[in-house]
């Protein structure tokens, strides 16, 4: 499995450079605008985008007919993209909270326990679209899954901005780590029935 998930990071480091600069693009517009929140929406457009890339890549160069020539357990297969998203996830964090203690200092946007609460929370929404993305991807291809992918990370992207400037959020923010709670639980629960589903998926499809 380890060979797996190395094969996947190297698929992911050949695209360093558009990488590179999306990230930079992120950092910039969220320091000069004062946008704490544009951070969280970077963790979860890189995190949708890396997976889909290792996803389409896999189909493209007909990596899964190879694959299961080898004697790999096809559990193993689709379990190692299940944490590569969990290494992607924890990377991406290491990288958004050091920048998002330098944009605080200026913006004072949040206070940490409310910041780590909103980070645990889009983290569990990221583990809950990746459970929906993974499955749909392996069933009917990752360049067909596409357009999906697009609405379920884009659609709740412009309810958190229209949350974010809403009266609401400030009422939400008072149960924020409640919230948080709960939506990690369900997140958990998730993306383990969402490993078993993509096993199911992968077993009967055939290359």
């Amino acid at each position: 499995m380890k060979a797996l998930i190395l094969k996947d990071l190297y698929v992911i480091l050949n695209q360093k450079n558009s990488l590179l600069m999306l990230i930079t693009l992120f950092v910039i517009a969220s320091f000069f605008l004062g946008d704490t929140g544009m951070l969280l929406i970077f963790l979860t457009v890189l995190s949708m985008t890396l997976i889909n890339i290792t996803l389409s890549n896999d189909e493209t160069s007909h990596w899964n007919r190879f694959v299961n020539t080898l004697p790999i357990n096809k559990a193993d297969i689709v379990k190692s993209k299940y944490i590569l998203s969990l290494i992607l996830i924890l990377f991406m964090v290491i990288i958004v909270f050091p920048i998002f203690l330098l944009t605080n200092m200026i913006t004072k946007t949040f206070t940490m326990v409310n910041f780590i609460s909103i980070l645990s929370i889009i983290i569990s929404g990221i583990l809950m679209m990746l459970s929906f993305v993974i499955p749909v991807s392996i069933k009917f291809g990752a360049q067909k899954a596409r357009i999906f992918i697009i609405a379920i990370v884009f659609i709740p992207i412009i309810a958190i901005n229209i949350l974010f400037n809403n009266s609401l959020f400030s009422n939400l923010l008072e149960l924020v780590n409640l919230i948080s709670i709960i939506s990690f639980i369900l997140a958990v629960v998730m993306f383990y029935l969402s490993f078993k589903l993509s096993v199911m998926f992968f077993e009967k499809k055939e290359y």
